[in-house]
């Protein structure tokens, strides 16, 4: 932001303001705008001069809290950091103790602001309406806006967000975010302060102009707290939490080194899951469905299906919409069950489910589609990429990897 003093920036603006009253206007150094000072100072001083303005303010922090929408330990801290010297020795507010002359008890504190030195700093004329009815953020973004506006420079998202820093946390003195600043002017426009022209001046910078008072009359209310920095509104010293619920601490535990809760009371009870017996798991999943053109694969291995979980099944229907979709049809698969059935017959099938998945669906057979154990399943010839590789012992293509016969393995009878 310029430092350099305009006769525009230094100059008042009268008006009336409603009811034809004139409204009350507030110098604000650029010092206290541009400082170290926290946001709530900022408006906190505004409060003190207009109140100074016929003389000695004598209102007390309560009443001031009050003005401003603010809590009181946050005006506390406010006048602070105002009645204290800053880094270059200025002392913004003066504060003078007072007692009664007879009684000798305390009374509210008189409060004025210093002598603004008209032609050799920087300052600017404000509404106090402003000061009351913003939030201490958007009010600092106010006068600065308005500052550079009668200074003739437009500032850009960078510059106000410099300039709206973070005074407190891990990010302290790291400046706002461009998106931030914009959601603040967005805020201001809403509210009827500023009126914005988005890409309108030099190298597309936005011209903003201030308003004396909201040009919409609904807006002139106090503003709704807002998480600029993700923190939560200003309640009693900035803690949401400001009272201690008594009935949460559990007396038993208070002499303990960790942080206990205690949970409340929801009428409800536990519930009782039944054992299992770990020999014979009990599924709780979701009913089996299977889709029609499954059912139609397994109609050759109807029988088996009783003695196979939900959960193998449910395998082996997935397995078997996978080959649908990529080469099989539904006359194929049922082929391929019944011939593989067949041949087990002789034997003891023990595990349903294992030899549906491992026995009965794998496609034996080369990388061809078309292979069906060494015969083309269209044709009806043999394969002659399985050809060189076929068994002469067993008359078919070598078995998938896991699949093999044992070494040991008689050929049939016969050959």
């Amino acid at each position: 932001m310029p430092q350099t003093v305009s006769a525009a920036a230094t100059r008042p603006e009268g008006g009336l303001g409603v009811g034809g009253r004139k409204r009350q206007r507030v110098r604000y150094p650029m010092r206290i705008v541009n400082g170290e000072y926290t946001d709530a100072a900022v408006t906190v001083y505004g409060k003190v001069a207009a109140l100074a303005q016929r003389g000695r303010g004598t209102a007390s922090v309560e009443k001031i809290a009050a003005f401003v929408c603010l809590s009181v330990s946050s005006v506390e801290r406010a006048l602070r950091a105002l009645v204290a010297p800053g880094a270059d020795g200025v002392i913004e507010v003066l504060v003078r103790r007072r007692t009664h002359p007879i009684s000798g008890t305390g009374q509210t504190a008189e409060r004025w602001v210093r002598q603004i030195q008209e032609k050799t700093e920087a300052w600017v004329w404000a509404p106090m309406l402003a000061g009351d009815v913003l939030r201490p953020r958007l009010h600092r973004l106010y006068l600065a806006l308005r500052y550079a506006e009668r200074a003739g420079h437009r500032a850009t998202l960078g510059e106000l967000g410099e300039l709206l820093r973070h005074r407190g946390g891990q990010r302290t003195g790291q400046p706002l975010h461009e998106t931030t600043v914009a959601r603040l002017l967005a805020e201001l426009e809403t509210a009827g302060w500023i009126s914005v022209d988005r890409r309108g001046g030099y190298r597309g910078r936005h011209l903003v102009t201030t308003h004396d008072h909201p040009v919409r009359p609904a807006a002139a209310g106090p503003s709704t707290p807002c998480t600029d920095d993700g923190s939560g509104p200003d309640l009693d010293d900035g803690s949401p939490a400001y009272k201690e619920d008594l009935e949460l601490t559990d007396p038993e535990k208070a002499n303990a080194r960790l942080p206990s809760r205690r949970r409340r009371d929801t009428s409800s009870r536990a519930v009782d899951n039944p054992a299992r017996d770990a020999a014979s798991p009990v599924y709780t999943g979701p009913e089996l469905q299977l889709s029609p053109r499954v059912w139609q694969v397994l109609e050759p291995v109807r029988h088996l299906l009783p003695a196979i979980s939900p959960y193998l099944l449910r395998r082996a229907a997935r397995e078997i919409a996978r080959q649908l979709d990529t080469y099989a049809d539904i006359e194929r698969l049922c082929a391929r069950l019944t011939a593989r059935h067949n041949t087990a017959a002789g034997g003891e099938i023990r595990d349903a489910g294992a030899w549906l998945l491992g026995a009965a669906l794998p496609r034996h057979g080369c990388g061809l589609h078309e292979c069906e154990g060494g015969v083309l399943w269209t044709t009806g010839r043999r394969c002659l990429v399985c050809e060189p590789h076929t068994d002469r012992r067993t008359g078919h293509p070598p078995h998938p990897p896991g699949l093999a016969p044992p070494p040991n393995a008689l050929p049939p009878t016969g050959t």
